[in-house]
């Protein structure tokens, strides 16, 4: 697994850049300790989400607080498409990455492991430490309130943009 696809998860469980840095740099550290207890190294992906998701879990134990920041320093992809279509694409993955910030952590962490790093249910379940039902669940719930925030959002946007229009006659 890629440092870059730990980092980015460990940024969408955190809302930090500082914690997700540290938390990739330990969960790293931790692997190479454990190495030994690896396997088989086709499991070396979830093993090393599970390694981050405990030390990260440990974190929030220890700071008894949920912290919360923008996530403009989330990477974003470069399609290589015209610059208005870049400025959408940016635009879209900001807006849904907020939306994500906005769930539960435990729905986060699902919408994240699933729907953005492709693990699938029985995967996730393995590193969340609970069972597969209850992955389906959480994800059912976090697409459903995702859905009800992205419409919230766009619906908004389109009657700012009417507003605008109007005031401009």
């Amino acid at each position: 697994m890629q440092y870059a696809k730990l980092y980015r998860l460990a940024l969408a469980w955190s809302q930090q850049q500082s914690l997700a840095q540290d938390l990739v740099q330990e969960a790293m550290l931790k692997a190479i300790e454990k190495q030994h207890q690896l396997q088989n190294l086709q499991d070396l992906e979830p093993w090393l989400c599970k390694i981050l998701h405990n030390l990260y879990i440990d974190r929030l134990r220890y700071n008894q607080q949920w912290q919360f920041t923008d996530t403009e320093d989330i990477d974003h992809f470069d399609f290589a498409k015209s610059c208005e279509d870049n400025c959408i694409t940016q635009q879209t993955e900001f807006t849904v990455h907020q939306a994500i910030g906005c769930l539960p952590f435990e729905q986060r962490e699902v919408v994240t492991l699933v729907d953005l790093q492709g693990f699938s249910y029985q995967e996730t379940a393995s590193v969340l430490e609970v069972p597969v039902g209850t992955v389906m669940s959480r994800l059912s719930r976090a697409r459903s309130k995702l859905k009800s925030l992205l419409e919230r959002e766009y619906s908004h946007k389109k009657s700012q943009k009417v507003v605008y229009l109007r005031s401009q006659k």
